[in-house]
């Protein structure tokens, strides 16, 4: 119990005191309130009862705080005020037609905002928010808010459910294959430049670890460009700039549509899942769920329906021969 109660016994003083004291008048105080001048002043005395001292100066029809009262109507104020804020926004997050969701450069750009307007409910805004690492992101706890991240960094305080499978593919453009393929074997990838994905940026497969489940050793005189974020990544390897790692759910469109091809017709499975989080002291508002659900099961019918292609899909638990 908190030590408060031995000397407020009831929350519903502090609010006949807020209004006593902001009004200076007992008669007002019971006006605002709904209640009799009388049931007013019964409370005053019975929080200076509990107190130990008085709040007011009470003079013929005129009330005025003393030094005392003074000081707890600045503390009460405040801790109403702050009450009100917050109880103010639970609910505006209850009844929001805005949902928010945060999501890798890439996959935002390449497979959410293309769907964007493809969600049922027209009643729901659902708004954007593009990052550059998962080690940076900070969700807020506003019960409307979810990303879209990797399961390599620590989601603790977050819920957290599965969005896809990590599937990696190298992928060039069509122009820069015709150019100089074909590439029949993993190790075959070394004689190409290689489009890097900045480490201290990507919490993740690299080159190195993609090569290494097919038992190939890098390179030394390994040619190449390290970039520290994935859309530049995507950008060069659309320009014809070499050869890049293609993340199954940001480059099936692009795929799909020609503007890139798979380098090597292999897929691999790392075995490792990309995933929907949201802050775990806040469960989600039922309309940012159904937006939740909508996307988790569209990429997952759609991974479902790339499995079922040509292309070999390997799982990376072992070397790959």
């Amino acid at each position: 119990m908190r030590k408060l109660r031995r000397y407020i016994p009831s929350g519903n003083l502090l609010y006949v005191f807020d209004a006593a004291a902001r009004l200076e008048s007992f008669t007002k105080a019971a006006e605002e309130l709904n209640v009799t001048p009388a049931a007013v002043s019964h409370a005053i005395r019975q929080l200076e009862q509990g107190l130990g001292l008085p709040l007011f100066h009470r003079r013929h029809r005129q009330l005025i705080l003393n030094s005392e009262g003074l000081k707890l109507r600045d503390s009460i104020t405040s801790g109403l005020n702050h009450v009100e804020d917050t109880v103010e926004e639970l609910r505006a997050s209850l009844t929001s037609t805005v949902i928010k969701v945060y999501a890798p450069i890439a996959a935002g750009s390449y497979w959410f905002l293309p769907r964007l307007n493809q969600y049922p409910d027209e009643t729901t805004r659902i708004e954007m928010q593009l990052y550059n690492s998962d080690r940076n992101l900070q969700l807020p706890a506003d019960g409307a808010s979810f990303a879209i991240t990797n399961g390599r960094v620590d989601w603790s305080g977050h819920e957290t459910r599965k969005f896809a499978r990590e599937i990696i593919t190298p992928v060039c453009s069509p122009s820069y294959l015709e150019k100089h393929g074909p590439i029949r074997l993993a190790q075959d990838l070394l004689g190409h430049p290689l489009l890097h994905l900045d480490a201290n940026y990507h919490e993740g497969i690299v080159w190195n670890d993609f090569l290494g489940f097919f038992g190939v050793e890098p390179g030394s005189g390994q040619t190449g460009v390290t970039y520290n974020n994935y859309i530049l990544v995507m950008q060069a390897a659309l320009t014809g700039a070499g050869i890049a790692l293609g993340w199954q759910h940001s480059t099936d469109e692009l795929i799909k549509s020609g503007s890139l091809v798979r380098a090597l017709d292999v897929a691999v499975d790392s075995g490792e899942h990309f995933w929907v989080v949201h802050r775990s002291e806040r469960d989600l508002s039922p309309r940012a769920k159904a937006v939740r659900d909508w996307f988790i099961a569209m990429r997952q019918a759609e991974d479902a329906a790339l499995d079922s292609d040509t292309t070999r899909h390997l799982k990376a638990s072992r070397h790959i021969t």
